[in-house]
Protein backbone atom coordinates (compact mmCIF):
# COMPACT_ATOMS: atom_id res chain seq x y z
CA UNK A 1 0.00 0.00 0.00
CA UNK A 2 1.01 3.35 -0.99
CA UNK A 3 -0.21 6.76 0.70
CA UNK A 4 0.75 9.87 -0.56
CA UNK A 5 0.28 12.91 2.56
CA UNK A 6 -1.64 15.41 0.28
CA UNK A 7 0.05 18.42 1.57
CA UNK A 8 3.71 18.03 1.05
CA UNK A 9 3.14 15.14 -1.62
CA UNK A 10 5.68 12.99 0.51
CA UNK A 11 4.87 9.08 -0.19
CA UNK A 12 4.85 6.48 2.62
CA UNK A 13 5.25 2.54 1.56
CA UNK A 14 3.60 0.47 3.83
CA UNK A 15 3.96 -3.45 3.58
CA UNK A 16 2.32 -5.05 6.08
CA UNK A 17 -1.58 -3.25 7.24
CA UNK A 18 -0.86 -5.17 10.98
CA UNK A 19 -0.37 -1.87 13.10
CA UNK A 20 -1.05 1.20 13.63
CA UNK A 21 1.28 3.69 10.94
CA UNK A 22 2.89 6.86 12.45
CA UNK A 23 4.70 9.79 10.16
CA UNK A 24 5.37 12.76 11.06
CA UNK A 25 1.97 14.46 9.64
CA UNK A 26 0.30 12.10 12.74
CA UNK A 27 -1.16 8.68 13.44
CA UNK A 28 -2.82 6.36 10.83
CA UNK A 29 -5.06 3.93 12.17
CA UNK A 30 -4.78 0.33 11.80
CA UNK A 31 -8.65 -0.36 10.86
CA UNK A 32 -8.71 2.91 8.31
CA UNK A 33 -5.77 1.03 6.74
CA UNK A 34 -7.06 -1.96 6.78
CA UNK A 35 -10.72 -1.28 5.34
CA UNK A 36 -9.26 1.82 2.87
CA UNK A 37 -8.74 0.83 -0.91
CA UNK A 38 -7.23 3.03 -3.52
CA UNK A 39 -8.55 6.46 -4.48
CA UNK A 40 -9.90 6.45 -0.24
CA UNK A 41 -8.54 9.37 1.87
CA UNK A 42 -7.15 8.22 5.45
CA UNK A 43 -7.60 10.96 7.88
CA UNK A 44 -4.75 10.80 10.86
CA UNK A 45 -4.99 11.68 14.71
CA UNK A 46 -4.02 15.34 14.08
CA UNK A 47 -6.45 15.93 10.60
CA UNK A 48 -3.81 15.34 7.85
CA UNK A 49 -5.22 13.92 4.54
CA UNK A 50 -3.16 10.66 3.14
CA UNK A 51 -4.11 9.10 0.13
CA UNK A 52 -4.50 5.65 -0.83
CA UNK A 53 -2.91 3.90 -3.74
CA UNK A 54 -1.87 0.89 -4.38
CA UNK A 55 1.60 -0.46 -4.88
CA UNK A 56 3.14 -0.87 -7.96
CA UNK A 57 6.82 -2.70 -8.88
CA UNK A 58 8.50 0.42 -9.10
CA UNK A 59 7.26 1.05 -5.37
CA UNK A 60 7.91 -2.49 -4.11
CA UNK A 61 11.75 -2.14 -5.82
CA UNK A 62 12.78 0.65 -3.86
CA UNK A 63 12.31 -1.29 -0.46
CA UNK A 64 14.61 -4.15 -1.66
CA UNK A 65 17.69 -4.92 0.28
CA UNK A 66 20.99 -3.19 -1.63
CA UNK A 67 24.09 -4.32 -0.08
CA UNK A 68 25.86 -3.79 -3.47
CA UNK A 69 26.25 -1.23 -5.67
CA UNK A 70 22.75 -0.83 -8.53
CA UNK A 71 22.68 0.09 -11.85
CA UNK A 72 20.83 3.63 -12.23
CA UNK A 73 17.33 3.58 -13.83
CA UNK A 74 18.65 5.70 -16.48
CA UNK A 75 20.90 3.49 -17.86
CA UNK A 76 18.12 0.22 -17.24
CA UNK A 77 16.11 2.54 -19.43
CA UNK A 78 18.81 2.69 -22.64
CA UNK A 79 19.41 -1.24 -21.83
CA UNK A 80 15.99 -2.02 -22.62
CA UNK A 81 15.29 0.47 -25.44
CA UNK A 82 18.47 -0.33 -27.22
CA UNK A 83 18.24 -4.15 -26.64
CA UNK A 84 14.62 -4.41 -27.39
CA UNK A 85 14.19 -6.54 -24.29
CA UNK A 86 10.29 -7.71 -23.94
CA UNK A 87 8.10 -10.54 -22.79
CA UNK A 88 9.26 -14.17 -23.92
CA UNK A 89 12.98 -12.49 -23.97
CA UNK A 90 15.90 -14.80 -22.23
CA UNK A 91 18.31 -13.37 -20.74
CA UNK A 92 21.51 -14.07 -19.22
CA UNK A 93 23.04 -11.74 -16.95
CA UNK A 94 26.42 -12.05 -14.94
CA UNK A 95 26.15 -10.47 -11.62
CA UNK A 96 23.46 -10.45 -10.11
CA UNK A 97 24.44 -8.23 -7.05
CA UNK A 98 21.19 -7.66 -4.86
CA UNK A 99 19.07 -8.22 -7.61
CA UNK A 100 17.85 -4.80 -8.53
CA UNK A 101 18.73 -5.36 -12.44
CA UNK A 102 17.66 -8.98 -12.57
CA UNK A 103 14.25 -8.06 -10.61
CA UNK A 104 13.97 -5.21 -13.75
CA UNK A 105 14.41 -8.42 -16.39
CA UNK A 106 12.27 -10.30 -15.18
CA UNK A 107 9.10 -8.16 -14.36
CA UNK A 108 10.02 -7.26 -18.47
CA UNK A 109 10.73 -10.67 -19.71
CA UNK A 110 7.64 -12.31 -17.69
CA UNK A 111 5.50 -14.25 -18.06
CA UNK A 112 7.24 -16.28 -20.98
CA UNK A 113 10.51 -15.39 -20.84
CA UNK A 114 13.87 -15.92 -18.51
CA UNK A 115 16.40 -14.76 -16.91
CA UNK A 116 19.27 -16.78 -16.01
CA UNK A 117 21.43 -14.43 -13.53
CA UNK A 118 25.08 -15.29 -11.99
CA UNK A 119 27.08 -14.56 -9.05
CA UNK A 120 29.99 -16.21 -7.28
CA UNK A 121 29.34 -14.67 -3.86
CA UNK A 122 27.03 -16.81 -1.56
CA UNK A 123 25.97 -13.89 0.54
CA UNK A 124 24.51 -11.28 -2.91
CA UNK A 125 23.00 -14.81 -4.07
CA UNK A 126 20.98 -15.06 -1.04
CA UNK A 127 20.30 -11.58 -0.63
CA UNK A 128 19.15 -11.74 -4.32
CA UNK A 129 16.66 -14.35 -4.05
CA UNK A 130 15.41 -13.18 -1.01
CA UNK A 131 14.82 -9.71 -2.74
CA UNK A 132 12.82 -11.64 -5.71
CA UNK A 133 10.82 -13.88 -3.50
CA UNK A 134 9.88 -10.56 -1.97
CA UNK A 135 8.45 -8.69 -5.61
CA UNK A 136 7.04 -12.24 -6.63
CA UNK A 137 9.30 -12.52 -9.64
CA UNK A 138 11.58 -15.95 -8.40
CA UNK A 139 9.88 -17.47 -10.78
CA UNK A 140 10.65 -16.06 -13.81
CA UNK A 141 14.43 -15.89 -12.73
CA UNK A 142 17.12 -19.11 -12.37
CA UNK A 143 19.58 -17.84 -10.02
CA UNK A 144 22.89 -19.74 -10.32
CA UNK A 145 26.04 -19.79 -7.85
CA UNK A 146 28.57 -19.58 -10.28
CA UNK A 147 31.51 -18.33 -12.04
CA UNK A 148 30.54 -16.91 -15.36
CA UNK A 149 34.72 -16.88 -16.44
CA UNK A 150 34.96 -20.50 -16.31
CA UNK A 151 31.89 -20.77 -18.66
CA UNK A 152 27.42 -20.04 -19.43
CA UNK A 153 25.14 -23.23 -19.38
CA UNK A 154 22.38 -21.66 -21.74
CA UNK A 155 22.00 -21.67 -25.53
CA UNK A 156 19.80 -19.56 -28.15
CA UNK A 157 19.78 -16.71 -25.74
CA UNK A 158 18.39 -12.89 -26.73
CA UNK A 159 21.16 -10.67 -24.62
CA UNK A 160 23.92 -11.21 -22.26
CA UNK A 161 24.12 -8.38 -19.92
CA UNK A 162 27.47 -8.02 -18.09
CA UNK A 163 27.73 -6.14 -14.97
CA UNK A 164 31.44 -7.75 -13.84
CA UNK A 165 34.99 -5.86 -13.70
CA UNK A 166 36.32 -8.14 -16.72
CA UNK A 167 33.74 -8.37 -19.68
CA UNK A 168 36.74 -8.78 -22.24
CA UNK A 169 37.20 -12.49 -20.55
CA UNK A 170 33.41 -13.69 -21.26
CA UNK A 171 33.84 -13.13 -24.86
CA UNK A 172 33.26 -16.40 -25.97
CA UNK A 173 31.27 -17.78 -23.46
CA UNK A 174 28.59 -15.20 -24.49
CA UNK A 175 29.29 -15.71 -28.32
CA UNK A 176 28.57 -19.28 -27.93
CA UNK A 177 25.45 -18.32 -25.60
CA UNK A 178 23.88 -16.11 -27.80
CA UNK A 179 21.49 -16.91 -30.60
CA UNK A 180 22.45 -15.19 -34.30
CA UNK A 181 21.42 -11.23 -34.15
CA UNK A 182 21.47 -11.60 -29.90
CA UNK A 183 23.32 -8.88 -28.19
CA UNK A 184 26.36 -8.76 -25.75
CA UNK A 185 25.75 -5.74 -23.33
CA UNK A 186 28.69 -4.76 -20.66
CA UNK A 187 28.60 -1.72 -18.09
CA UNK A 188 31.24 -0.35 -17.27
CA UNK A 189 32.84 2.01 -14.90
CA UNK A 190 35.58 3.89 -16.93
CA UNK A 191 37.02 4.47 -20.27
CA UNK A 192 39.85 2.64 -19.92
CA UNK A 193 38.04 -1.03 -19.54
CA UNK A 194 35.88 0.08 -22.13
CA UNK A 195 38.81 0.17 -24.68
CA UNK A 196 40.52 -2.68 -23.39
CA UNK A 197 36.93 -5.16 -23.86
CA UNK A 198 36.97 -3.23 -27.40
CA UNK A 199 40.24 -4.19 -28.18
CA UNK A 200 39.62 -7.66 -27.05
CA UNK A 201 36.54 -8.17 -29.15
CA UNK A 202 37.60 -10.42 -32.43
CA UNK A 203 33.84 -11.54 -33.01
CA UNK A 204 30.97 -9.65 -32.53
CA UNK A 205 29.33 -6.56 -34.30
CA UNK A 206 30.48 -3.32 -32.41
CA UNK A 207 27.08 -1.05 -32.37
CA UNK A 208 28.33 1.81 -29.64
CA UNK A 209 29.61 2.94 -26.37
CA UNK A 210 26.69 5.02 -24.32
CA UNK A 211 26.90 7.22 -21.59
CA UNK A 212 23.62 8.61 -20.49
CA UNK A 213 23.82 11.76 -18.94
CA UNK A 214 20.04 13.43 -17.46
CA UNK A 215 19.03 16.28 -15.36
CA UNK A 216 16.09 16.39 -12.88
CA UNK A 217 14.29 19.88 -12.60
CA UNK A 218 12.87 21.09 -9.45
CA UNK A 219 9.18 22.59 -9.38
CA UNK A 220 7.77 25.00 -6.59
CA UNK A 221 4.02 26.19 -7.80
CA UNK A 222 4.30 29.96 -9.00
CA UNK A 223 7.67 30.49 -7.92
CA UNK A 224 10.72 28.14 -9.10
CA UNK A 225 11.65 25.86 -12.13
CA UNK A 226 15.15 25.59 -12.42
CA UNK A 227 17.41 22.63 -12.78
CA UNK A 228 19.02 20.66 -9.32
CA UNK A 229 22.13 22.20 -8.71
CA UNK A 230 23.78 18.92 -7.98
CA UNK A 231 22.91 16.09 -10.39
CA UNK A 232 24.59 12.70 -10.41
CA UNK A 233 26.12 12.82 -14.20
CA UNK A 234 28.11 10.13 -15.24
CA UNK A 235 27.55 6.65 -13.84
CA UNK A 236 28.73 4.21 -15.97
CA UNK A 237 28.88 3.60 -20.03
CA UNK A 238 27.33 0.91 -21.81
CA UNK A 239 29.08 -1.49 -24.35
CA UNK A 240 27.11 -2.65 -27.08
CA UNK A 241 27.91 -5.76 -29.06
CA UNK A 242 26.22 -7.64 -31.72
CA UNK A 243 26.05 -11.29 -32.83
CA UNK A 244 26.28 -11.82 -36.77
Amino acid sequence: MILIHKKSGKKFYIEEVNKDFHTNFGILKKDDLIKSKPGDIIISHIGEEFLVLNDTFIDKIEKIIRKTQTINYKDIGMLISLTGIGSGSNIIEIGTGSGFLTAFLANIVKPFGKVYSYEIREDFYEIAKKNLEKLNLIDYVELKLKNAYEGLDEKDIDVVISDIPEPWNLIDHAYKSLKFGGFFVSFLPNITSVLKLLDNNDKFLFLGVYENITRKWIYKKSNVLRPRNVELVHTEFLVLLRKI
